[in-house]
């Protein structure tokens, strides 16, 4: 395969197995395309904003090797394929967990307030760094956000985002792990905090949590919205 392809491949890799697990009765993800794709939409354009000036702004970089000629605002076509297939993919994830384990309990309260807790301390510990102070900023504003604007919402999905989120993981592991150590995509250390899990910036697992937050807020508020609607008719 030539090396142009390798981040195309690996984002149909990644969407391979959602795709074809959709349609598992059970879970019957395919019925809720559009609250996904409202929810999906709108978290991707706050990250496509977000990764067009980390581009611009050298916090990270493509390798041309291993990515395709086309680009729309200094990105690869296939950094928009991302944020389709990786919210896609998560969001399945959490599904599943959902209605396969209803009444797990794996992270409640107590959980998010470590997070909390940790997200201050890197950015206490890293305010010059600004991979880091923007990634777990954000992570902190929207946990308690989260918490003060709509508590019933957050407290009903926490466990399962939480665990949806750890599941996660491992796919997200074998993704950032191609494109870090290839490299595909390259980052300046002078931006984040430098800790490294195998190739990949300690960021990226809460830049992950972020959008996972942001996305299945909006999306169980979507579906909250539609199901009290039509209660009432």
């Amino acid at each position: 395969m030539d090396k142009q392809f390798t981040y195309l491949f690996l984002m149909v890799v990644t969407i391979a197995g959602p795709i074809a697990l959709s349609f598992d009765k059970k879970v019957a993800f395919y019925k809720n395309y559009r609250p996904f794709l409202i929810s999906a939409g709108l978290t991707s354009l706050i990250y496509i904003i977000w990764d067009i000036l980390f581009t611009r702004n050298n916090i990270w970089k493509f390798n041309d090797t291993f990515i395709l000629k086309y680009k729309l605002f200094n990105l690869p076509i296939e950094e928009y394929l991302f944020f389709i297939v990786v919210p896609y993919a998560s969001l399945f994830i959490y599904e599943c967990i959902k209605n396969y384990f209803p009444n797990l309990k794996v992270g409640g309260t107590l959980t998010w307030k470590i997070i909390l807790v940790f997200s201050f301390l890197m950015l206490l510990f890293n305010i010059s760094k600004l991979y880091t102070i923007i990634t777990f900023g954000l992570l902190g504003l929207i946990i308690l956000f989260a918490f003060i604007w709509n508590t019933k919402i957050f407290q009903t999905i926490s466990n399962h985002l939480f665990a949806a989120w750890v599941v996660s993981l491992a796919p997200m592991s074998y993704v950032n792990g191609v494109l870090t150590s290839k490299p595909i995509l390259i980052y300046n250390d002078t931006e984040n905090c430098t800790l490294r899990i195998g190739s990949i910036p300690l960021e990226d697992f809460f830049y992950h949590l972020v959008y996972m937050v942001i996305m299945i807020f909006i999306y169980e508020y979507i579906k909250s919205n539609k199901i009290q609607k039509t209660i009432k008719e």
